[in-house]
């Protein structure tokens, strides 16, 4: 009897946790939730402490915070051949973890704030939210904190670019006149509406809202923006309001041909940060904006610009002139990961970065890039250590392709004849790159064999193998 009462009691417990369970396991393979990834890197000690503003400096746990990082932009939703699209963890994970290795601890993501206006967005029609791209927000966010990046998210865009910008909010009221977003009450309403909406979701991996959440370092009040001052004051007025943890950027910002542009918001006091564009580096207009926003005890950040340009100030110049300069960081455009299959998500525009680099020019420019982001931190650049192991994602013939690792200069791919544990023949001793794949294994022999591939970093350090593939 005694048997029978403990299973009448805890028998409908039991049932409940394993639905629990069974229900958490749809979710994580539905979602394609990486718990490895967010869950099973420690994160830094400072991680749960917001950065603040110090006059014109930014502040991390009582030390003064410097950075240089890339512009991610597509960290929240990316533009394909086929239309806009999520992109897959592997691809956001790769990205953060190349910009951690080259020395980043700030990056700057459109995405992850400006998404309205199409199917996929955040608000693909007006008040319609969908939860999706949150999601898919939410990944980005968390896979920051894993790599210790800091993260700063722009709120809407100057630009007609695929994931909308101020006109979206414009034609959403049928005003033909996007200049209107500055003025017109009920688009304004609109535009705070989106934001509130942003700023209070609750990421479904960490279970913090994004105003609660230091893995963000700031908003911008927008990208490119030409906003009349008052606008300024009541946006951020209204950012403030609902977020007492983050700093606040200008989306106004300056340009060598536009050095007057912040001038009227230095006195808003909701204003943290202001910001400069730089297509090409020219030295006398970032040194002249940031002696601006410093007389006005404002942090100064070069926000973009080109990396890859012969005009302007050389890149070897430009940099070390941010770094001497009291500017608090610094964000080039635009870096991109590996592909999902195999070499790197190609992008043809002239700023696009692949690490180590695609060209010796592009390798060159990497190198200094990544020694000015830890000169901004004060450190000196340590070996490259490859986080995890290349995948390979098929054989078809004599021809092997693998999905890259992070910070992988080039790879080794070894043969077996006998099984999948060997022994091993080495027929590529590091001389395959992701820009050489797929490769020809031209001495393949008839019948069965087996393949693994491992990766080198640019100091020689060597990661982990590939899990065995067969090949009939």
């Amino acid at each position: 009897m005694l048997k029978h009462r403990y299973m009448r009691r805890y028998a409908p417990i039991a049932l409940g946790l394993i639905f629990l369970l069974i229900v958490t396991w749809f979710l994580v393979a539905k979602l394609e939730i990486a718990p490895s990834k967010i869950s099973n890197k420690s994160a830094t000690q400072t991680a749960s402490f917001f950065v603040t503003r110090s006059g014109s400096s930014l502040m991390l746990a009582g030390k003064q915070f410097r950075f240089s990082g890339p512009n991610i932009y597509w960290l929240g939703m990316q533009e394909t051949d086929n239309g806009n699209a999520y992109p897959s963890h592997f691809r956001v994970d790769d990205a953060l973890a190349t910009a951690e290795i080259m020395g980043a601890t700030v990056v700057r993501s459109h995405t992850l704030g400006i998404s309205v206006g199409c199917t996929i967005c955040v608000e693909p029609r007006l008040g319609v939210f969908n939860q999706l791209a949150l999601q898919s927000i939410d990944y980005a966010i968390a896979c920051a904190r894993v790599h210790h990046i800091r993260l700063i998210i722009p709120l809407v865009d100057n630009w007609h670019y695929y994931h909308g910008g101020k006109h979206t909010f414009t034609t959403w009221r049928g005003l033909s006149n996007e200049k209107l977003f500055y003025s017109d009450p009920q688009v304004i309403g609109d535009f705070e509406a989106y934001i509130s909406v942003i700023l209070n979701h609750v990421n479904r991996y960490n279970g913090v809202a994004y105003k609660d959440d230091p893995t963000i370092l700031a908003w911008e009040t927008g990208n490119e923006l030409s906003a009349p001052s008052n606008w300024v004051q009541k946006i951020a007025t209204y950012i403030k309001g609902l977020d007492t943890h983050h700093l606040l950027v200008d989306g106004n910002y300056e340009q060598p041909s536009d050095t007057a542009n912040f001038l009227p918001d230095l006195h808003i006091n909701e204003l943290d940060i202001f910001s400069g564009h730089y297509y090409p580096p020219t030295i006398s207009a970032f040194q002249t904006e940031v002696s601006q926003a410093q007389a006005a005890n404002k942090v100064f950040i070069a926000d973009e610009y080109d990396w890859n340009t012969s005009g302007g100030d050389a890149l070897g110049l430009f940099l070390p002139a941010i770094e001497h300069s009291a500017a608090a960081g610094d964000l080039y455009w635009s870096l991109f990961p590996h592909d999902d299959s195999y070499g790197f998500v190609p992008h043809n525009e002239h700023y696009t970065l692949h690490y180590p680099g695609d060209t010796p020019q592009m390798r060159t420019r990497v190198t200094l890039l990544t020694a000015h982001a830890y000169a901004m931190r004060s450190l000196s650049v340590p070996a490259m250590v490859l986080p995890d192991a290349p995948a390979i994602t098929s054989v078809s013939g004599k021809r092997i392709a693998w999905r890259g690792v992070a910070g992988a200069y080039i790879y080794t791919v070894e043969r077996s004849v006998v099984g999948a544990t060997g022994p091993w023949t080495v027929v590529c001793n590091q001389c395959a790159t992701d820009n050489t794949t797929p490769w020809t294994d031209r001495t393949r022999p008839s019948g069965s064999v087996w393949y693994r591939v491992k990766g080198y970093s640019l100091s020689g350090v060597v990661s982990l193998y590939s899990k065995v593939s067969p090949a009939g």
